[in-house]
Order: C-alpha cells, then structure tokens, then sequence
C-alpha cells in the first residue's frame, strides 16, 4: 500500500524548485521583464554568503545588506503575482495540478544529488511512485540537462 505521505513529499520537492524557476520564466516571458529579478536573486546570494564574514563590521554591513534585499524581492514577486497571468509566479504546484498535467502521459521528477538519483512518477490519478535509478549520477543528469537545453 503507497504511503499517503507520498503526495507530500512531491509537493515538497515542487517547492524546493521554485529557488530556479525564475530562470526559466525569464527566458520564457515576454510579457514581464524578469531580468531585474534574476539579478536581485544573484545579489541576494552573494550577499546571504556574505554574512558569516570574520570581521564584525562586514558581517553587519552584509546583514542589513541582505534584508535590504530580501524585501526587494518580496516587493518584485507580489509585483510579478499581481499580474493576472503570473499570479501563481514561483508558487509550487499542488499535487491535484501536476496530476491535471499528467493528463497526455506521466509527470515524472528527477531527483539528483551527489549520493544517490531517483525519479517520482505522477499518475493521473492515485499516488506517485518513486523509482530509484541506482545507474544514474547527478553528473550524467546535469549533461542530460545541458543537451536537452541547446534543443
């Protein structure tokens, strides 16, 4: 019997790519200018490692730096989500909306790290099925991006 959590973890894990979303969006929307949001997102993380400085002064500089930005972009996201289009603009999908998508074939997500690959599956209906992929390496995965992106 699946796990009634399942659906939960694949929520999860649609949240946790909503951090890179924006980059697809901003080559994919030409109805906003997303290119401010993409380098108020890089401004943030370099600042956000800026913060463990060793020198106090810095540390304090990087902090008030960070939460400068961090409502830059609180500001520029409500913006974005107020337009009627993008109000759902780096929210993650709901399971019932990636099984509505599954209606042509399967939704499936890849899972990579450094120690181990999977896949989720999403039928349209019932619960998802994680599929380990034991042959796979978040290396070989990353070169199967990049020639899927140059299509």
């Amino acid at each position: 019997m699946p796990c009634v959590t399942s659906r939960n973890a694949v929520v999860n894990c649609a949240r946790s790519r909503s951090a890179w979303m924006h980059d697809s969006m901003c080559s994919a929307t030409p109805l906003v200018d997303l290119q401010s949001l993409s380098e108020l997102s890089k401004r943030l993380s370099h600042t956000q490692g800026s913060t463990g400085s060793a020198d106090p002064a810095a540390a304090d500089w990087a902090a008030t730096e960070y939460r400068r930005l961090t409502r830059q972009w609180e500001y520029a996201i409500a913006e974005i989500r107020g337009l009627q289009t993008f109000s759902w603009f780096l929210l993650p999908s709901s399971y019932e909306d990636l099984q509505a998508a599954a209606c042509q074939g399967p939704v499936i997500i890849l899972i990579a790290s450094q120690y181990s690959c999977s896949a989720i599956i999403i039928p349209t209906s019932g619960d998802p099925y994680h599929v380990p992929l034991p042959a796979f390496s978040l290396t070989g995965l990353n070169n199967l991006e990049n020639r899927f992106a140059m299509i």
